[in-house]
């Protein structure tokens, strides 16, 4: 069973060395995220993939994964997120989840819960947040460095200045898994399904925990893409390696995952970052720039010259070109994910046989591993209409034991 190194010292200053950040860097203007960039930028055209999730609006396509099942399918996925973070659009332009932070909460205590020590509230905590929904769950101190700078309203087109209360000290961040097989369909509608799932689940979990905390007497608030950067805080929370497709890489599920958080006031344990050889693999793994369509994904090192101003600058990774990738997005009707499908460590980790080959990705046999997916097939794109089947089939196998 793979065990992650613990990195020692300050999270923060981890991430300085592993980014190389440097002395201009600044934080991110949300209005330069690419999907909010189409709505105010010329450049930048979405076409009718937002409106497609609307299933008046989708548009079939004669090729498989693309048929009112699939999209129906994909819409479902996405309606309570939809719901939930579009029900003050109307009213002050907030889409909460992706622009704003959660309102959604009731009351709390009227006294604050005792507690023994940051330690044992940080477990009970972890604890909620599995029963809740999060597949994993770690603690960092909130980093102003990656709160946005300020949030963009889609409905006025405008900025606001952002600046997350001095009390919210710590950051819980959630990791949802998503589902493997229908990860092994993308890019299809009916992959698309679980992408929405993941929010949904990402959105309940952070919620119901934000009020868990509330009713304990203390302060909180539920986030998903909004407000701030997931994958630098999931990295400082220990939860996962930073990959070559720009993606955080759990030792527990891959790639295959959402992120949501909660900010808060609650005294707790930070978590320490971890490494299991990521950054090695990724040096020598290509996959997901090699089988990325519209080479968005960088093959060489990493650099500290973003590709356009939808990144940051003033950091070294590996970035992704978000106006290749959205582009794509555009063309398909539906989002991609192919970098997540032919990464090799995206596998079924319920599995022992892939739990043992993730030691070899952390070792200097890792070109084994790549040898044994290419001989196996992982990576390769399964027919949606045989995930239908394959489901179908399993059903109707639970039904007649």
């Amino acid at each position: 069973m793979l065990k992650p190194k613990t990195v020692k010292g300050a999270p923060r200053e981890y991430l300085d060395k592993l980014f190389d950040i440097k002395k201009n860097f600044q934080r991110f203007k949300q209005k330069n995220d690419i999907f909010n960039r189409s709505i105010w930028d010329d450049k930048v055209k979405a076409k009718d993939l937002f409106v497609s999730y609307d299933i008046t609006n989708f548009v079939p396509k004669k090729s498989k994964g693309f048929d009112q099942w699939d999209y129906a399918f994909r819409n479902a996925s996405w309606h309570l997120t939809d719901v939930v973070g579009d029900r003050n659009f109307d009213v002050d332009g907030r889409v909460e989840g992706f622009t704003d932070y959660y309102s959604l909460r009731s009351g709390g205590a009227a006294t604050k819960v005792e507690l023994s020590s940051p330690e044992e509230t940080t477990k009970r905590i972890k604890l909620a947040a599995k029963i809740f929904g999060a597949g994993m769950a770690g603690v960092c101190e909130v980093d102003d460095r990656w709160i946005y700078s300020e949030n963009y309203n889609r409905k006025t087109k405008e900025s606001r200045s952002l600046t997350l209360p001095k009390s919210y000290r710590y950051a819980i961040l959630l990791i949802v898994p998503m589902d493997y097989d229908l990860s092994k369909t993308y890019p299809s509608a009916v992959s698309g399904a679980t992408t929405g799932v993941g929010y949904s689940t990402g959105l309940t979990c952070a919620t119901t925990l934000a009020q868990f905390i509330t009713n304990l007497g203390y302060n909180a608030t539920a986030s998903l893409n909004d407000t701030g950067l997931n994958i630098p805080m999931a990295i400082q929370a220990g939860l996962g390696e930073y990959g070559r497709h720009g993606l955080l890489i759990t030792p527990k599920f891959g790639p295959n995952i959402r992120i949501a958080k909660v900010f808060t006031d609650l005294p707790l344990s930070p978590d320490q970052p971890i490494e299991f050889g990521v950054k090695k693999f990724c040096d020598s793994c290509k996959l997901c720039s090699d089988n990325c369509p519209v080479k968005a994904i960088p093959s060489g090192a990493p650099a500290a010259t973003p590709p356009n101003f939808s990144s940051h600058s003033g950091i070294k990774k590996w970035t992704v070109n978000a106006e290749k990738c959205f582009k794509f997005w555009v063309g398909m009707n539906t989002d991609c994910a192919i970098c997540i499908r032919v990464c090799p460590y995206n596998k079924d980790y319920s599995k022992w046989w892939h739990r043992w080959g993730i030691l070899f990705a952390n070792s200097p046999f890792r070109k084994i591993l790549l040898w044994i997916d290419k001989q196996w097939g992982f990576g390769t794109r399964k027919a949606p209409d045989e995930w239908w089947k394959e489901g179908k089939a399993a059903v109707a196998e639970e039904e007649s034991q």
